[in-house]
């Protein structure tokens, strides 16, 4: 396993947000984080990066200890994240967006500004364009083009379909397909079930900061009482 969470529980202050999360995720996978707005999918994605330490419970990357480790030291060893308001730096360019990302970013691999680009033809053609004055959808694209100029061997995404046209989302789907493609391990955050069927594995669903079920993508879809209690909205 490239990634193993138990019994995790996070706290905001004192509201008690994740309650024993445990959850896997294979080498060369794509699973998925379901669940409606407030149950704590981003909270997971922020624990295992370290932004949000958990209290209790272990998280282990290839069965080294991570949990409570800093940010920086997560992302060395191989772990990118891509946040839902995805924190593109307004004032750069689109290319200084990417090269930044190379600059901090001590690994190699087959992740660079030109093979970005031919992920997301568009962002050649914005490079000089301010993170600013780029679109939500353009953004999206930025963040993880960003993301990849670290060469991580494990990709978290979350919210990655949010607010985006369908054919917008349909063109993500190759995307992450490509990506994964590259060998890279992606978990994503999502509440569209759809997209997730196209791009993951396999799937937990989080309700009240607790895992409530987990299998593949194709159990869950045909699994009516699931969706109904877990995922409709």
């Amino acid at each position: 396993m490239i990634l193993e969470a138990l019994n995790v529980d996070t706290f905001y202050g004192t509201s008690h947000i994740l309650q024993e999360v445990s959850l896997s995720v294979g080498e060369g996978e794509v699973v998925a984080l379901l669940g409606r707005n407030g149950v704590g999918k981003t909270t997971t994605l922020r624990s295992i990066m370290g932004l949000s330490p958990p209290k209790q419970g272990s998280i282990r990357l290839r069965g080294k200890e991570i949990a409570g480790i800093p940010p920086y030291e997560v992302a060395r060893l191989g772990v990118a994240y891509v946040p839902d308001d995805l924190r593109i730096f307004p004032d750069l360019t689109t290319e200084e967006n990417l090269e930044i990302a190379r600059r901090l970013s001590r690994r190699q691999g087959h992740w660079n500004r030109e093979r970005v680009y031919e992920l997301f033809p568009i962002l050649a053609d914005l490079g000089p364009a301010k993170g600013i004055n780029l679109s939500g959808g353009e953004k999206k694209m930025l963040g993880i083009g960003r993301a990849l100029m670290a060469n991580p061997s494990l990709l978290l995404l979350d919210e990655p379909s949010e607010g985006l046209a369908p054919l917008v989302v349909a063109n993500l789907v190759d995307v992450l397909r490509r990506i994964h493609g590259q060998g890279v391990t992606i978990l994503l955050a999502d509440q569209n079930l759809k997209f997730c069927r196209k791009v993951c594995g396999r799937g937990y669903i989080l309700e009240k900061g607790a895992v409530r079920y987990g299998g593949g993508m194709e159990e869950i879809w045909g699994n009516e009482e699931v969706i109904r209690k877990y995922l409709v909205v």
